[in-house]
């Protein structure tokens, strides 16, 4: 680039010798030995091809940069590759615009913002507390602009809320995502990377170590690229689910509806193949609890128990799982907390000991790709994985995930009667499996493999700042 002063070489290594197609690289500068004006920077490839590219994370001193990180697009299947970074003490006579991430109009009342990433269109919304799955916060609408079809139909559900262990009978069924709502700071947001910021607290439930938790999630997108990526923080707590410890674990849960007869996902793999026990005993426990309270609900004389026996319907499977288990959840008030509490003595012991004390525990199956509705329950609960996937054998797409930590259970739900999809990093009865700090990958698409795309989320680009050459 003309009249540059400073050249620096961007070095660039991959893993594996992965192919990467337009994956998003992030790479710390330091110019505290330079004199970098924050308007002077110029990107460009190893063929002299200017590089769209964002500065994010800005530490200034006047309008010099000290430090700052640079986001950038890289296709490439090579082991290394050198981009070259110019800069000078004065601005760019003419700098480059780029379009990008579009915003566009929100939908929903609750709806924060809805982006046009070129590879999705998706709708952030902060939530509405109102104690329903069409009122969580998250990413209530998820739509892959090639396949032009949204996978949270009518917005009644909603991709990373987290639930356990306050959505549990012990702590009379918080449900973080709909029972409360969430601030959401922007960080950053530019043409290729955008960086929101939920901050929120858990109301309180019926477990005093569960009280006055607060919660942070941060999510980050990327122009034009499959994979997005969200890392959960809560305070530390540590109880007892399922009478197991648990300290500091959470359950994620990426929720998917399609309706009744259709399921946006049919199979579900772990990478490598899948170990799994099927079948949910802990549900059918519950199930026969509602059961016994509704065949009693006129008698009982609770309006409450009545409304709600009257919303269920005849089919109590062709209702959402949220919905099913509202009858043990404080913030309804259909039942007191001491009859919950009631309740749950005999759940726990009941439903720990027909999951771990019997065959079922020794019952362990494998396969590549599991057919989950045709599961009892249509339930599994994969073992010890990091890298899994729920794929449509009919139309080729898949939700690729990669979690920064082993996930020791996960609990897969893929249910043609209602059409919910669920993953879920918790294990039977709905014990936590997924540390705090941990961070999310996810990626959307037609994939020619799912574990390559696993692979790439797992170990990105490597990218450093190297030595200036001084040009003038």
């Amino acid at each position: 680039m003309e009249n540059a002063k400073y050249k620096f070489q961007i070095m660039l290594n991959n893993p594996d010798q992965l192919p990467r197609k337009k994956e998003p690289v992030i790479t710390k500068l330091n110019f505290t030995d330079y004199r970098v004006h924050k308007d002077s920077l110029a990107l460009f490839d190893d063929t002299n091809n200017s590089i769209p590219f964002q500065i994010i994370d800005t530490i200034l001193d006047g309008d010099y940069i000290q430090e700052a990180s640079i986001v950038y697009l890289v296709t490439m299947d090579n082991l290394v590759r050198s981009y070259w970074l110019y800069a000078d003490e004065k601005p760019l006579a003419q700098k480059e615009e780029f379009k990008g991430i579009e915003k566009l109009e929100v939908t929903q009342a609750d709806g924060f913002r809805r982006l046009d990433t070129g590879h999705y269109i998706l709708e952030l919304c902060s939530g509405t507390a109102d104690g329903t799955s069409y009122g969580k916060w998250g990413i209530r609408y998820f739509e892959a602009k090639e396949e032009g079809k949204n996978l949270i139909k009518d917005y009644s559900n909603a991709i990373g809320g987290f639930y356990g262990p306050f959505f549990t009978p012990k702590n009379g069924l918080i449900n973080p995502p709909e029972h409360t709502t969430v601030d959401i700071i922007v960080e950053e947001e530019g043409p290729l990377y955008c960086r929101y910021v939920f901050k929120g607290t858990v109301p309180d439930g019926l477990d005093e170590n569960l009280m006055g938790k607060n919660f942070s999630i941060t999510w980050e997108f990327f122009y034009n690229t499959p994979w997005f990526r969200r890392k959960y923080d809560v305070d530390p707590f540590s109880t007892t689910v399922d009478g197991i410890p648990v300290v500091n674990k959470i359950t994620v849960g990426d929720e998917f509806e399609s309706g009744q007869g259709d399921r946006v996902f049919n199979r579900f793999a772990s990478y490598g193949g899948t170990y799994y026990r099927e079948g949910d005993l802990y549900a059918n426990i519950l199930s026969e609890g509602v059961h016994k309270l509704l065949e009693h609900a006129d008698e009982m004389g609770n309006p409450n128990v009545k409304k709600y026996k009257d919303s269920i319907g005849e089919d109590i499977n062709k209702v959402s799982w949220d919905f099913f288990w509202r009858l043990f959840c404080v913030k309804e008030g259909i039942l007191t907390p001491d009859e919950i509490r009631e309740h749950i003595s005999h759940i726990i012991p009941e439903s720990h000991s027909v999951v771990h004390q019997s065959e079922r525990n020794e019952n362990v199956l494998f396969d590549q790709f599991v057919d989950v509705n045709s599961a009892p329950e249509q339930t599994i609960f994969p073992m010890s994985a990091n890298k899994t996937a729920e794929l449509n054998d009919s139309t080729g797409y898949a939700m690729v995930w990669y979690t920064s930590e082993v996930v020791s259970r996960y609990q897969i739900v893929q249910r043609n009667d209602s059409g919910w999809v669920n993953w879920g990093t918790n294990g039977e009865n709905e014990h936590p499996e997924l540390p705090i700090g941990s961070t999310i990958y996810t990626a959307y698409g037609k994939f020619d493999n799912w574990e390559v795309q696993a692979d790439t989320m797992e170990k990105n680009i490597d990218s450093k700042q190297g030595l200036a050459t001084i040009l003038k």
